[in-house]
């Protein structure tokens, strides 16, 4: 189990679009090996969103679903995985709610592969899926990629990709969007059980996309 807590901040959107945007949001994400090929997925999440003088607080996503392993030999694997995502939000009237009062449905292949840098310990976890969106906003192409680093044998050093592309046919005032964001974070091992992490991202790159920077952090349980 993880959970999360980001603020993240934007002045506009990397058109030129000028709103400011905050962010407080929490999420909880849980999983559970069924067994050794199936995992189920759950992660339930709160939030609080301004935009402009628009504000709104209250439940973000739920996403659930499950990821199945396809493949593994040696230090690679692979595995195909599907995620609904229910929203907390249900007022579209709001504007602080803007996107986030549809159903979403993704489904992504994953590709993970662990090796040796130096004499330390490292991997890369590859992922390419597309993600289903109702009542107005365009589908999306997204892709993800994780490269790890430990640095120590009690910390885990993390850079990420995350990479979206608007496709298909958009309604109701919504844009098409390309996205490309950077995250690096640290995660510290207290015990075998216990984790912390702290992190910070931002968009580096995109069209109609804000210009969202953010800090985060971080409590991993393994039970």
């Amino acid at each position: 189990m993880i959970g999360t807590l980001v603020f993240s901040q934007s002045p506009g959107d990397l058109t030129g679009l000028v709103y400011d945007t905050t962010k407080t949001e929490f999420t909880l994400f849980a999983e559970y090996g069924v067994t050794r090929d199936l995992t189920v997925i759950a992660a339930p999440g709160f939030r609080r969103a301004s935009v402009g003088d628009s504000t709104s607080s209250g439940p973000g996503y739920f996403d659930f679903g499950a990821r199945y392993q396809v493949f593994r030999k040696g230090a690679a694997v692979a595995s195909l995985q599907g995620i609904a995502r229910i929203p907390g939000a249900s007022d579209p009237t709001v504007l602080a709610n803007l996107g986030s009062t549809n159903a979403e449905y993704d489904l992504r292949g994953l590709f993970g592969y662990g090796f040796k840098l130096g004499e330390n310990d490292a991997f890369v976890d590859i992922q390419a899926g597309y993600r289903f969106r109702t009542a107005g906003p365009a589908d999306e192409v997204r892709a993800d990629l994780t490269f790890g680093y430990r640095l120590r044998p009690d910390l885990l050093l993390i850079g990420q990709s995350f990479n979206t592309v608007s496709v298909g046919e958009v309604q109701g005032g919504f844009r098409r969007v390309r996205e490309h964001k950077l995250q690096v974070s640290a995660v510290y091992d207290v015990n075998a059980r216990l984790s912390v992490q702290a992190g910070s991202f931002a968009t580096v790159l995109g069209e109609n996309a804000l210009r969202e920077r953010a800090v985060f952090s971080a409590v991993w349980v393994r039970f």
